[in-house]
């Protein structure tokens, strides 16, 4: 009797299915494990590192600004919080942002602080890059709306802690 093994095409055939599964799945099943709160955490103190830095540049007020529906934020000349420094606005779905798309940071400003309708200032540096006392909430929600992660901003710092 005699034995036969698998032909060339039988083999690439089967290297060819296990590479479309692999290009297929794997990318979705390392994207649901990817810890969102990290990334977003240390973005959110680079940018209020540089808050600082811009202050002390300018030697003018500076603040952080995030949106009331959560998409984004970005640093902005307290006289004009509306708009951004320029290459300071982040936004979930954009850039570094991207893989999370419907993302959301909702900022619970400290009690008694005045909130816009379309924005909140979660932090204020003074010309020489003191900051407010202001102790604001952060909540990273996934697209889902489930909560990811939670922080506060403790007063005069750019350091955030859970």
């Amino acid at each position: 009797m005699r034995r036969r093994g698998f032909s060339l095409i039988e083999l690439m055939l089967v290297v060819g299915i296990i590479g479309i599964f692999a290009t297929v799945v794997i990318p979705s099943l390392a994207e649901g494990s990817r810890p969102m709160g990290k990334p977003v955490a240390d973005m959110i103190e680079a940018d209020l590192r540089r808050a600082r830095t811009e202050a002390m540049v300018r030697s003018e007020p500076v603040v952080a600004v995030a949106t009331t529906n959560g998409n984004a934020w970005w640093i902005a000349l307290a006289g004009s919080p509306k708009t951004p420094i320029d290459g300071t606005e982040r936004q979930f779905g954009r850039g570094g942002l991207a893989p999370m798309k419907g993302a959301t940071l909702m900022i619970e400003p400290e009690n008694g602080a005045e909130q816009e309708t379309k924005f909140v200032v979660f932090a204020t540096f003074d010309a020489l890059g003191g900051r407010d006392e202001m102790v604001p909430s952060l909540e990273l929600r996934d697209a889902h709306g489930t909560r990811v992660d939670a922080w506060t901003l403790p007063s005069g710092r750019t350091r955030l802690t859970r």
